[in-house]
């Protein structure tokens, strides 16, 4: 499994649907997506985030922030 970062990796993820989504959090801020990560995984997973009518993250984009986790959240 290779090293995942926060700011190389699962930021990025994110920032592309910045413009076009209201958060309630930041989720190009670590301590926020970190804080909630399980709620964001859960959306991530079960393809209700993002919203339509962007496409669902892909399994592989899934898989990274799952990486992300168990490395125990790398900033």
């Amino acid at each position: 499994m290779a090293e995942v970062s926060f700011a190389n990796d699962i930021a990025p993820l994110f920032k592309q649907f910045q413009g076009q989504m209201i958060w309630r959090f930041d989720l190009t801020a670590y301590g926020d997506v970190v804080a909630n990560h399980k709620e964001i995984y859960d959306r991530i997973r079960n393809k209700g985030m993002p919203p339509p009518p962007f496409p669902p993250l892909t399994d592989e984009q899934i898989a990274m922030f799952t990486d992300w986790i168990s490395q125990n959240f790398p900033p």
